[in-house]
């Protein structure tokens, strides 16, 4: 730890951040801009000298408060701030997103009015009514009532890891858009009663459900995520649809038996999985052998515009994700679906209709939550969520990440282009050697 400048006290583990020497702990709060700090002193628990260096940290450093702006020219001459935008009052949708963004940014809902120069709607009080005047009765003995106990606090709203997914994205979704969004993306294949279909990335199994419903069909669901697998398997059981919508768990991966029957399938699918997958060929290849000829390969990804991240967002981006990314370009899908004997049908780009996606379950997520109280627990683990969503968003949002959506055809046996693939050599080596 002794480069300083590397510690992102958002990040650190709680064991780490006790430890932390205050000369780090202080040299990584001056990295941070003041919203950053008033969201980790809120989310994290410090010890007393922590505390007491971060409260030092702020008197001396009065432009680290939340909503505070570097009022210094470029000369280092002080300058009056700039003029506030005349104050508007506040419609119910700006209402809704200054509590989202007082919310995401660790503040008080009045501080972000005022930063913004809006006026907050006023509540309205209610008038009492005038009572009516009461007739004096004789005076009675009256026994001492007991006395009420005070309500109790409401308790803590402990949500999981599957609980915080559903609150974002919908009951029984783990990714953004819906069933809505599923659906439109499958609609473009040829759906047979009888076809078999498999999702190599279901999550909580809410899209297959979807698809399994809307075209009448069963697909098999394999997902690497165990937790997920579960509670995307019970749903089917609670909903009905065990035999036509099964999510299995895969945590040590996929292997031979999973793409069985071979060159069978009638489509395969996948949702923003295939970035985090190292061997992407390899992958791709196994699809392959499970498709029939004509079977579609339908997946959507994150890519990148150029092919090196070599901007800042895409790097934050790569630090939030919860495992290592290895991220392709659109010319490097290409390449790699045309060795492998796919036909690509069509390659969409679409980054625009995910962005609202992903902001709408996130103001759902918050309103959800205006009256919980949740447990450090919670909110580190939403929080954490938050992070690589909001990371994901900014790089989408800057054009070097895009959101691509690929139809892609198993090419028929005897129609053959591009060069063999190194695994297909090594195959037809073997297959010479034993005929001679």
């Amino acid at each position: 730890m002794s480069d300083t400048t590397l510690v992102n006290l958002a990040t650190v583990g709680s064991d780490e951040l006790q430890a932390m020497p205050v000369a780090v702990f202080t040299s990584a709060l001056e990295s941070m801009s003041g919203d950053a700090i008033a969201r980790f002193r809120r989310m994290r628990k410090l010890s007393a000298t922590h505390r007491q260096a971060l409260e030092k940290f702020l008197v001396e450093h009065p432009d680290k408060r939340p909503g505070q702006q570097d009022v210094s020219d470029s000369k280092g001459d002080k300058k009056s701030p700039p003029k506030k935008a005349r104050s508007t009052e506040t419609g119910i949708v700006m209402e809704g997103l200054l509590r989202l963004i007082a919310w995401w940014e660790g503040m008080d809902t009045d501080d972000v009015a005022r930063a913004k120069g809006v006026a907050r709607r006023k509540k309205k009080k209610k008038t009492k009514k005038a009572k009516a005047p009461v007739a004096v009765q004789p005076k009675t003995v009256v026994q001492p009532a007991v006395a009420a106990a005070a309500p109790e606090a409401p308790e803590a709203l402990v949500l999981g890891r599957i609980d915080i997914i559903q609150k974002l994205w919908g009951e029984g979704f783990s990714l953004p858009g819906g069933p809505e969004f599923a659906v439109k993306l499958v609609r473009p294949l040829a759906f047979e009663k009888d076809g078999l279909y498999l999702d190599l990335a279901p999550g909580l199994g809410g899209a297959m459900r979807a698809v399994a419903k809307t075209f009448g069909v069963t697909v098999k669901g394999l997902e690497t995520d165990a937790q997920l697998a579960a509670a995307g398997h019970e749903m089917s059981v609670q909903a009905g649809v065990a035999a036509t919508a099964p999510v299995l768990a895969r945590p040590d991966g996929f292997s031979a038996e999973d793409f069985a029957p071979e060159g069978q399938y009638a489509a395969i699918f996948m949702r923003e999985t295939l970035f985090a997958v190292e061997d992407r060929a390899a992958m791709l290849a196994h699809v392959g052998r499970a498709l029939r000829e004509g079977g579609s390969l339908m997946f959507t990804d994150f890519v990148l515009a150029r092919d090196e991240i070599d901007d800042d967002m895409l790097v934050v981006w790569q630090n939030a994700e919860a495992a290592p990314v290895f991220p392709w370009t659109e010319a490097k899908y290409r390449e790699t679906l045309e060795s492998q004997h796919y036909n690509i049908d069509r390659i969409d780009d679409l980054t625009a209709e995910y962005l609202p996606l992903i902001h709408a379950g996130w103001r759902h997520f918050h309103d959800c939550l205006q009256n919980a109280k949740l447990p450090p627990e919670t909110a580190a683990m939403l929080m954490r969520e938050g992070n690589a969503w909001l990371a994901r968003s900014r790089a989408l949002e800057t054009g070097m990440l895009r959101l691509l959506h690929v139809h892609a055809l198993r090419r028929p046996a005897g129609i053959e282009t591009g060069t063999p693939t190194e695994e297909e050599r090594g195959i037809d080596a073997e297959l010479v050697d034993a005929a001679t």
